[in-house]
């Protein structure tokens, strides 16, 4: 089982930097209006999804898996939440354009192989004024064998710096482009935050916030694959950990 097969298999709902507790922070800085249009793209299992549905956006939520929008689904249910789920890929994605006010990615853009693709798409589906909000992992210094092991143990290309995450949004046309984050990076405000390292990062939320509506395969439990992986999850993030940090990176569509 490969890293997406496994956070689809045990339903974890917040497997990104900064856990839940990440995701609820940053909403509660940017705001959501009510009937304010949203597309998360790689829901996972719709964790944040229902988030946004609760607080009063209209959601299109997608993924590229179906046993995570399988999950994603019987959650909102559930919940008794109306949110479009569709199949897709971040790189050509199947909706129409001008669209979304805003575009959310938690842990997504990382893992396409070109990141730039991925973020001219997010442009193309925001309507003017639009936002991009992009939480993602990135190096803070240089390590010969990082980006290798990062890659066999989650299969991601490659690990930007944030400099060149937001050099990405801009060479995909989006302009106000920043950082920001509570562990790390400056806010939209400019006021400097407390710089912080890889706590979180490509963390799972087994303490971070009690998920109800979480499903767990417990046969893939029982796959070995899925016990290795976490023992070198959890060693992989100690011996980096001075070496990585995450923010979210907001950019917005030209007017």
């Amino acid at each position: 089982m490969n890293y997406h097969e496994i956070i689809a298999a045990v339903g974890e709902g917040s497997a990104h930097p900064g856990g839940f507790q990440g995701t609820l922070d940053f909403i509660q800085f940017v705001g959501i209006a009510p009937g304010m249009r949203v597309l998360e793209v790689g829901c996972g299992t719709g964790r944040t999804a229902c988030l946004l549905a609760q607080m009063g956006a209209q959601v299109t939520a997608m993924d590229q898996s179906i046993v995570m929008l399988e999950k994603a689904e019987h959650r909102a249910q559930q919940q008794q939440l109306q949110i479009e789920w569709i199949q897709g890929d971040i790189t050509a994605i199947p909706l129409r354009s001008d669209t979304y006010d805003a575009v959310i990615a938690e842990s997504v853009t990382v893992f396409a192989a070109d990141p730039v693709k991925a973020f001219r798409e997010y442009h193309r589906v925001l309507r003017k004024g639009g936002q991009a909000w992009d939480r993602e992992l990135f190096r803070t210094q240089p390590h010969p064998a990082l980006e290798r092991e990062m890659r066999e143990l989650y299969g991601n290309p490659r690990l930007p710096d944030a400099a060149a995450w937001m050099r990405m949004l801009r060479d995909a046309g989006f302009q106000d482009v920043r950082q920001w984050g509570p562990e790390t990076g400056i806010d939209p405000s400019g006021q400097q935050q407390e710089k912080g390292g890889a706590d979180g990062a490509m963390s799972f939320d087994w303490q971070n916030a009690l998920d109800p509506y979480r499903i767990i395969d417990l046969e893939a439990l029982q796959d070995p694959a899925v016990g290795i992986f976490f023992r070198e999850n959890e060693a992989f993030l100690q011996r980096y950990r001075k070496h990585l940090s995450y923010g979210v990176f907001l950019a917005k569509k030209a007017g």
